[in-house]
């Protein structure tokens, strides 16, 4: 299966002997960081000679990677192996019916659109945290349990439920954040908002940036006062604007990395969001907003 091949073609391509071959390897990750063949063909019940033949398959299309281990092929999922499996997971659940393009790429996730089965365009934010460094960022983020020794596919999947829970949290309160759906291993599903990241919006009117900043700032309040959490990572880059007739709207989005307001770190992370919040609409539309002002818009006195 050549390489140029989309999500949705590897998702069309994956048969049920795959399938259940990608979701044997899955549920046995934490038990093996490489599964050997001996274990899959135990706990698969399936011949010999049709294992082979698919997780070969499954490892020209990039899907898994193998090695030797103790004397024979050993087995690991792919980023690309977790996009499929929870893709066909979210068909088989009849969430959605198909994918389409990427439309997005960030540091720790690939955006997808994709259609439920109504036709109605979704999105599907594939988390990829810890890549690369994993047992750091689990560190760093202080995730609710001890991820220091889990697999990259643990992290991922711990990092799509946080942001779900923020999504729900606020969006229930009123806040401007996409409107979650539902998440499947490392993906999470929202509504498609068709719009633009602020970093790359050049044609806002000082009258519309000034919108755009009011609606961020209502939902950081709303997080802060009512929900009870913190971005922790706010800046032009999560923040998406999307136009509506006339008007625009401004909607936070990445969530996964939020802070509790209890925890002592709040205040300060809460502090720099708002500080690079007002640098970037003072260098970028001529405003003139105080930092300070800002925070006090938020925290109150508090």
């Amino acid at each position: 299966m050549p390489p140029t091949l989309t999500l949705n073609d590897r998702v069309r391509a994956i048969d049920d002997v795959s399938r259940e071959l990608l979701l044997s390897i899955y549920r046995m990750h934490r038990k093996f960081s490489f599964v050997p063949i001996s274990v899959i063909e135990a706990t698969s019940k399936m011949p010999h000679e049709l294992v082979v033949k698919a997780l070969s398959r499954l490892t020209d299309s990039g899907l898994l990677r193998s090695k030797i281990v103790s004397g024979e092929h050993a087995y690991q999922l792919t980023f690309a192996g977790l996009d499929v499996l929870s893709v066909v997971k979210l068909i088989r659940r009849g969430i959605i019916e198909r994918v389409g393009d990427k439309v997005g790429v960030g540091k720790e996730s690939d955006v997808y659109l994709a259609w439920t089965p109504s036709g109605s365009p979704v999105s599907l934010k594939f988390h990829k945290e810890g890549a690369r460094s994993f047992r750091t960022l689990a560190r760093k983020r202080n995730y609710g349990r001890v991820l220091e020794k889990a697999q990259w596919i643990d992290v991922a999947i711990e990092s799509a439920g946080r942001e779900l829970r923020a999504l729900v949290m606020v969006s229930r309160m009123g806040g401007l954040v996409p409107r979650p759906i539902t998440s499947e291993l490392h993906c999470v599903v929202t509504e498609y908002l068709d719009g633009t990241e602020l970093i790359s919006y050049r044609a806002l009117s000082r009258e519309q940036a000034l919108k755009v900043l009011d609606d961020v700032i209502s939902t950081v309040t709303i997080a802060f006062k009512e929900v009870g959490i913190v971005h922790g990572d706010l800046s032009p880059y999560n923040i998406l604007v999307v136009r509506k007739d006339d008007d625009v709207n401004g909607y936070i989005i990445d969530w996964p990395q939020y802070i509790d307001a209890s925890d002592p770190r709040a205040r300060e992370a809460l502090t720099e969001d708002l500080r690079r919040l007002a640098s970037y609409f003072n260098k970028s539309f001529g405003l003139e907003l105080s930092a300070e002002d800002l925070i006090r818009r938020v925290v109150g006195n508090s």
